[in-house]
This record gives C-alpha cells, sequence and structure tokens, in this order.
C-alpha cells in the first residue's frame, strides 16, 4: 500500500478544533487539547503565560522541583523560536525559586502550603500539658 498522502492524514489544529474554548485564550502547554478556563501567570522579567488550571496549579508549578513547568515551556519557546533572554531568565528564576524552597522547608513550605506559621513555645497552651493556667502574674 503506497505511503498516505498529506491531504489522507489529519494533522491537528486549532482551526476547526473542537471542544476547545474559543472566547479565552488557550493554555500554553495543552493547546488544542485545552479544557476548561485558563488563566495568566506571571513568571517575572515581563513573562506571562496563560495556562490551564491544572497546568497553573501549585503542584505541577513545583512538580520535580519546576523542571517540568521550565522545560516544557523551554522546548516550545525555542520550537517557537521565541525563547528570548527575558524568557530564559524567567525560567532560570523559576527554578532558583524552587530550589530555595528546598532549602528553607520548614519556613517556606509552610506558608507556600496555606498552613499557620509555627509560634514559639511549641504551640501549647499556658498551663503545661491542658492544665488550667496559673491567675497570678
Amino acid at each position: 500500500m503506497p505511503p498516505a498522502q498529506p491531504q489522507d492524514v489529519y494533522v491537528p489544529t486549532l482551526y476547526k478544533a473542537r471542544r476547545v474554548p474559543t472566547k479565552q485564550v488557550v493554555c500554553a502547554i495543552c493547546v488544542e487539547r485545552t479544557r476548561g478556563r485558563t488563566q495568566e501567570l506571571n513568571l517575572g522579567y515581563g513573562v506571562t503565560v496563560w495556562l490551564c488550571t491544572a497546568h497553573a496549579s501549585r503542584e505541577f508549578q513545583t512538580q520535580r522541583n519546576g523542571r517540568d513547568l521550565v522545560l516544557t515551556l523551554q522546548r516550545l519557546w525555542r520550537a517557537h523560536g521565541c525563547l528570548t533572554a527575558a524568557r530564559h531568565k524567567a525560567l532560570r528564576a523559576h527554578l532558583a525559586a524552587q530550589s530555595e524552597a528546598l532549602q528553607k522547608p520548614e519556613e517556606y513550605g509552610e506558608h507556600r502550603r496555606g498552613l499557620r506559621p509555627r509560634r514559639s513555645g511549641g504551640g501549647r497552651r499556658a498551663g503545661g500539658a491542658g492544665g488550667a493556667a496559673d491567675p497570678s502574674i
């Protein structure tokens, strides 16, 4: 059987993509597979990117110390011929922020996850092991 001709092979495009939101920007990573709402993520250095909820999530941004997001955007921008110096700096800054988070897990990590910071004294109430507090000062 002869090889398929270009007109016989479906090549995905956004022109006639189905179920892709038409009134918003597509996800920079998902492109024609974008589902749901997208949001703008500011990476610093004047660099912003639109991502779907899954790719904009803190979990994805910090996955493998940020390398998944950085490598994906770097390869996409290189393929599109638009990996500028500002974008390269923004990606390096993202990686640096992730390595900083690893070096300060208690201080940095708790605030990121929305947990309350630790109080001095181990968080115990006055009176030690649950006893009544001494009224005299």
